[in-house]
C-alpha cells in the first residue's frame, strides 16, 4: 500500500517522456525501402538508417512495402538487450510516459507486428506506437517524428524528454525543439550496436 507521503511524491514529481525508434534502436531489422523510377523499375534498396538522410530524386518513388510486413518484422527482427531492458525499467515507473516513435506507416497485420514486443517481454498496454510514416505531408522521417514530439509536449508539458535513436540526424531535429519548450529538458541517447550514449 502507498504512503500519504510517496502519494504526495508522485503527485507533485516530474513527468518524464520517453521515446524510443524500433529499427536498429530496440530491434535490429531487415526491412528496406526500394526507390522507384518513373518507369517503376527498383533503382535502389534503401536501409533503415539510409532512409534517414535520403532525398529522393524527382518523379521517383518509394516502394514500402517490405516496412509495412509484419511477417517479415515478426520472424526477421532481433532484439537488442540492452535497449529492450531500457523499455522495461521505464515502463515500470509511474511517472513515465513511454510511446514508440517510428518513421514507418500502418503495419498490415497490427497483432502480429505488436506481438513481436511482447514476446520479448514488453508490456505494450503501457505503450502508444506512433508510426510517423502516416503523418500526411512534406518532410523527413526526422521532421515527422519531431511533429510528433512537439504535439506530446504540448499536451502533457513534460519535464524532461528523452529520446533514443541510431539516427543522429533524427536526435538533432529533436534537440532543436528545445526552442519551443524553453521549460522542458531534452535529453537525445544515440543507440549503437548495443549501446546508447549522449549524442555528442
Amino acid at each position: 500500500m502507498k504512503t500519504f507521503k510517496s502519494f504526495l511524491t508522485e503527485a507533485v514529481g516530474k513527468k518524464s517522456l520517453h521515446i524510443f525508434d524500433i529499427d536498429d534502436t530496440l530491434l535490429h531489422t531487415t526491412a528496406k525501402i526500394h526507390v522507384k523510377n518513373p518507369q517503376g523499375k527498383t533503382v535502389k534498396s534503401l536501409t533503415n538508417q539510409e532512409f534517414n538522410d535520403h532525398h529522393l530524386p524527382k518523379g521517383h518513388s518509394y516502394d514500402f512495402g517490405e516496412f509495412r510486413n509484419a511477417e517479415k518484422f515478426s520472424k526477421e527482427s532481433t532484439p537488442i538487450h540492452s535497449m529492450i531492458n531500457k523499455v522495461k525499467d521505464v515502463t515500470s515507473k509511474t511517472d513515465h510516459h513511454v510511446i514508440f516513435n517510428t518513421a514507418r506507416a500502418n503495419f498490415d497485420d497490427k497483432n502480429k507486428f505488436l506481438g513481436t514486443f511482447k514476446k520479448h517481454g514488453i508490456n505494450m498496454s503501457k505503450i502508444h506506437v506512433i508510426r510517423a510514416g502516416n503523418i500526411n505531408k512534406e518532410g523527413t522521417p526526422a521532421e515527422k517524428k519531431a511533429i510528433v514530439i512537439h504535439g506530446y509536449i504540448n499536451k502533457h508539458k513534460y519535464n524532461d524528454v528523452h529520446m533514443y535513436d541510431d539516427s543522429k540526424s533524427n536526435l538533432k531535429t529533436f534537440l532543436q525543439l528545445r526552442s519551443k519548450h524553453p521549460s522542458t529538458q531534452f535529453y537525445a541517447h544515440h543507440v549503437q550496436g548495443n549501446e546508447s550514449k549522449p549524442l555528442e
